[in-house]
């Protein structure tokens, strides 16, 4: 049995009864063995270690041991340097996870660094915005108080002003009765003068009186004389001349009958002319032309739907209800020519939606006179509104090319019946259903009203066509406005043409001295967007409305040095407008407040 080697690395007992159990061998321990042994494990080593040395070749194996002792301590040289530079690269890596784990912890923190940043951030921009909304709402407060302040203001001024005229009238009246006093008091004082002398000087007075009758008698007595001496003889040459008896009393008879039958004639004469020829009391506004501006009445064709849309082509309305409208007025022209019944129609819907503008329009499309009337005007007349109504109606029905009778505010006659209305206004409303009750050839009745259902029932019998006119959307008011800014604004300085505008400027330049004459208005920085800006903000404007804004722009830009109209004042006349339109809608809202 070959003898082997053994190191110890744990201990030297175990070494020991490991070569002891094993066979021969060199037993190398790093650490000494611990005081107390096994002895039978001693013993066992001894015996082995005389075994090696009874052996031969006992110094081969020990160098042999001895090698390979070297060689296994080599390796684990090399094991344990390996160990090592596995341990500095795991420590390496320790390393680097450690930079890592710290990068990564500190990208952490910074993100939620931001993050913290981030929200507060957010919080300050939500203070912030919550700031600017109390602000604001503090400044809306404050415009409100202030405004209720001016309104107290001028409300205590208007009360002070009504109380100061009051006063003033109490006192011109307390003046007015104390003068009145005054001069009655002065008028009996000087009656009383005038009876006291008149009684002091009663006797003088009354011989003056009797010679002033007696010298005015006498000169009535002559002239009453000489007036009948003149006509006895005047009587007494006429009876005692026949022809100039006859001749006198043929004259008298034909002066008489001409007289007489002159003062007839022009009763009927004017009577008939103003029949004819002259315009009913109610009618506001007409097309039909007079005597004295009279021509010679051609007959219009049917006009084609090209004819019609360009006629309509200014009037801004709903698709559908332009189109309805369009409709309407290529089949009225068409009906006089064809003999057919005219359609009456009713325009409901906000004031200053072109109800008016589309009749007119219509009437002008479809070839037909036109006439306005208003529904206020016949309540005043009381008994005399049934006569009015039917001198209406008969004069249209005179028309030749067929009339459009416009009555505006019709609700304020053709109101539902009730016990409390007047017998002028229910006189009013059956001569109207009287007229309108068969279908004429001779005109048409377009009735408009805000409140379509205060409307007798009747009434909305007798309607053919009825046509909502609603507000203007956005893409309308666009329009409007583009409409608007053409008239008012682009082509303002054309509206007495361009000669007359250069015949102007060439006065002023001569007559007017150098001062610099502007008549066109110049745009700067008016784009598209700003329109459309304009458009979106005044929601719940009418055509009217919008109107009179651009009517309020072009008079602010007259106002300027340089008529220039900038985005600015555009602007602020838009504010202004909304901001009047705001107050006048809550005027509608509280009618009652300002009583």
């Amino acid at each position: 049995m070959a003898a082997r080697l053994w190191v110890c690395r744990l201990g030297g007992a175990a070494a020991l009864a490991a070569a002891a159990s094993g066979g021969a061998g060199v037993v190398l321990c790093d650490k000494d063995p611990p005081p107390y042994l096994d002895p039978e494990a001693w013993e066992r080593a001894a015996k082995a270690l005389r075994d090696i040395n009874s052996q031969s070749n006992s110094k081969k194996i020990f160098e042999q041991l001895r090698l390979e002792e070297l060689t296994r301590t080599q390796e684990l040289k090399t094991k344990e340097s390996e160990f090592k530079a596995q341990a500095v690269s795991l420590a390496k890596e320790q390393e680097r996870i450690k930079w890592d784990e710290q990068r990564t912890s500190q990208r952490e923190n910074a993100q939620q660094l931001a993050e913290i940043k981030r929200y507060e951030d957010e919080l300050a921009r939500q203070r912030m915005k919550s700031e600017h909304e109390l602000q604001r709402k503090r400044n809306a407060e404050l415009v409100h108080m202030q405004e209720e302040s001016v309104q107290a203001q001028e409300q205590e001024k208007l009360r002070v002003e009504q109380q100061i005229q009051a006063e003033r009238r109490a006192a011109e009246q307390y003046k007015a009765e104390l003068e009145k006093e005054i001069q009655r008091d002065r008028a009996l004082a000087e009656a009383e003068g005038r009876i006291k002398e008149q009684r002091a000087n009663e006797d003088i007075i009354r011989r003056q009186t009797v010679l002033r009758y007696q010298e005015r008698t006498k000169m009535v007595i002559q002239a009453i004389g000489e007036a009948f001496g003149h006509m006895g003889r005047g009587a007494l040459a006429m009876v005692t001349d026949g022809e100039l008896l006859l001749r006198t009393a043929g004259l008298s008879s034909l002066l008489l009958l001409g007289f007489f039958s002159t003062r007839e004639a022009s009763r009927v004469v004017g009577k008939t002319v103003e029949r004819w020829l002259g315009t009913p009391k109610l009618i506001r506004d007409t097309s039909r032309r007079h005597l004295w501006t009279w021509q010679f009445w051609v007959r219009s064709g049917s006009k084609s739907a090209a004819d019609v849309r360009r006629d309509f082509r200014d009037i801004i309305l709903p698709a559908q209800l332009h189109d309805h409208i369009r409709a309407l007025a290529a089949v009225t022209s068409n009906t006089k020519r064809h003999g057919a019944p005219f359609r009456h129609m009713l325009f409901y819907g906000p004031p200053g939606t072109g109800k008016t503008l589309v009749a007119r329009r219509l009437a002008h499309t479809s070839g037909l006179d036109y006439a306005v009337m208003s529904g206020g005007d016949v309540a005043p007349l009381a008994g005399a509104a049934v006569t009015q109504l039917h001198s209406v109606f008969d004069w249209a029905e005179r028309s030749r090319k067929g009339l459009l009778l416009f009555i505006d505010e019709a609700d304020a006659f053709l109101g539902r019946r009730s016990d409390v209305m007047s017998e002028g206004l229910r006189g009013a409303l059956n001569a109207m259903l009287f007229r309108t009750g068969d279908q004429s050839k001779d005109f048409l009745v377009v009735l408009a009203t805000n409140r379509p259902g205060d409307l007798d029932s009747a009434v909305l019998d007798r309607i053919d066509e009825v046509l909502e006119f609603p507000l203007p959307s956005a893409r309308e008011r666009k329009e409007i406005l583009d409409v608007y800014l053409k008239q008012y604004i682009l082509q303002a300085w054309q509206d007495d043409g361009v000669w007359s505008a250069r015949l102007r400027r060439r006065f002023l330049s001569l007559f007017g001295g150098r001062k610099a004459v502007t008549d066109r208005i110049r745009l700067h920085e008016m784009t598209e967007p700003l329109l459309w800006e304009a458009a979106n903000a005044t929601e719940g404007f009418s055509g009217r409305e919008l109107a009179k804004f651009m009517a309020s722009v072009q008079a602010a830009v007259y106002g300027t040095r340089d008529a220039t109209l900038t985005a600015d004042l555009f602007n602020t006349i838009l504010q202004f407008k909304v901001k009047e339109h705001k107050k006048r809608m809550g005027f509608r809202e509280n009618r009652d407040v300002y009583v």
